[in-house]
C-alpha cells in the first residue's frame, strides 16, 4: 500500500476518534445538565418547604408571645386582687377593733356588765379576727381547715 492510503486511513481514524470524543462530551454535558436541573428542582422544593416551616415557626412564636402576655396580665390581675384582699382585711380588722372599743366602752358604762365578761368578749373577737386573717376561707365556709 502506498503511503497516501495510510495517510487517508490515519486521517479517517483520527476523525472517527474525534467524532466519538465529541459525542461522548455532548452526552456528558447533557447528563451534567440533567443532574443540575434535578438539583435545582430539589433545591427549590427544599426552599419552599423551609419557607412553609418558617411561617409555622413564626405563628408558634406569636402564640408563645401571646400566651406570655396573657400570663403576665393574669399575674398583674392576681397581684391587684391580692392587694385589694389585703386592704379589705386591714379595713375589716380596723373596724372590728373599733367595734370592740365601742363594745368595751358600752360595757364600761353599763352597770350590769362585769369586767370579766368584757375581757371574754374582747378575747373572742380578737381570736375571730386572727382566724380570718390566717385562714380567710374558714370564715367563708363557716369552718376551719
Amino acid at each position: 500500500m502506498d503511503w497516501w492510503v495510510w495517510l487517508i486511513i490515519a486521517v479517517v481514524v483520527l476523525a472517527l476518534v474525534a467524532a466519538i470524543a465529541m459525542a461522548a462530551r455532548k452526552r456528558s454535558a447533557a447528563h451534567r445538565h440533567e443532574v443540575e436541573e434535578r438539583r435545582r428542582v430539589e433545591a427549590a422544593k427544599i426552599r419552599e418547604e423551609a419557607q412553609a416551616e418558617e411561617i409555622k415557626v413564626q405563628r408558634r412564636e406569636a402564640a408563645a408571645a401571646s400566651a406570655r402576655a396573657d400570663a403576665q396580665e393574669a399575674r398583674l390581675e392576681a397581684d391587684r386582687l391580692e392587694k385589694a384582699a389585703h386592704e379589705h382585711e386591714h379595713e375589716a380588722s380596723r373596724r372590728v377593733q373599733s367595734l370592740d372599743e365601742q363594745r368595751a366602752e358600752a360595757d364600761r358604762l353599763d352597770p350590769d356588765v362585769t369586767e370579766h365578761r368584757t375581757s371574754e368578749v374582747t378575747e373572742r373577737r380578737t381570736s375571730d379576727v386572727n382566724e380570718r386573717v390566717i385562714d380567710p376561707d374558714a370564715t367563708d365556709r363557716g369552718h376551719k381547715h
